[in-house]
């Protein structure tokens, strides 16, 4: 083989990883997901209660088997604009956003010299929930990194605190245990993977490659 032709299968190679690269970020931003535990088949991000009541901000997410009542328990991933950065949203217009304050007035300066304490959004442990868009914009804490691990599986990294989506305690097999922020450390408790949740591809798990 020459070098043209060397050079053109280089370019072929490259151009089909740059459109393999560029499918899942337009499935992502215009399919709706289940989003599951990578290391257990029958846990989803879940919130809890029932529809209506779950159509709410303030909600903080957790792990459950999946169900009916799936309305807010689908999300799509919005791009920011001009970014390699998501947002969270649910088909009741919430979206995925880090708990917590962003830094204290003075009274609370002051509170926190007597003693007590403010879940900031950088500390371990603020909780993953439902908001909305901080004054039509998407704030730094309500975007988010998609840290592809393989094939089907991903972490979500906030922008903002640098941490990742986490099961609190590890606990990926009790329905119920709770979404937190945490620093990343690529464990089972941090891996997800994204499941078409309609059309043709229902059930099926969106490829990374």
């Amino acid at each position: 083989m020459n070098r043209f032709a060397s050079f053109l299968v280089i370019l072929m190679i490259m151009s089909a990883t740059s459109v393999m690269a560029q499918n899942w970020r337009q499935e992502i931003s215009s399919n709706y997901f289940f989003i599951r535990v990578a290391a257990n088949p029958v846990q989803y991000w879940d919130l809890p209660g029932s529809h209506p009541e779950t159509a709410r901000k303030d909600l903080q997410f957790q792990i459950w088997q999946k169900d009916e009542d799936s309305y807010e328990r689908t999300f799509i991933f919005p791009s920011i604009t001009g970014t390699d950065v998501f947002a969270i949203k649910n088909k009741a217009g919430y979206i995925v956003d880090v708990g917590g304050k962003v830094d204290l007035n003075a009274k609370e300066q002051i509170q926190k010299k007597t003693g007590k304490r403010f879940k900031m959004k950088k500390d371990n442990g603020a909780e993953v929930q439902t908001w909305v868009t901080d004054g039509g914009g998407v704030a730094k804490w309500q975007q988010w990194r998609l840290i592809v691990v393989d094939k089907n599986t991903v972490m979500f990294e906030n922008v903002f605190t640098n941490k990742a989506i986490d099961i609190q305690g590890g606990n990926i097999y009790r329905n119920g245990t709770k979404l937190h922020s945490w620093d990343r450390n690529n464990s089972e408790a941090q891996r997800f993977v994204l499941e078409y949740a309609e059309g043709p591809r229902k059930g099926q798990l969106l490829s990374f490659e």
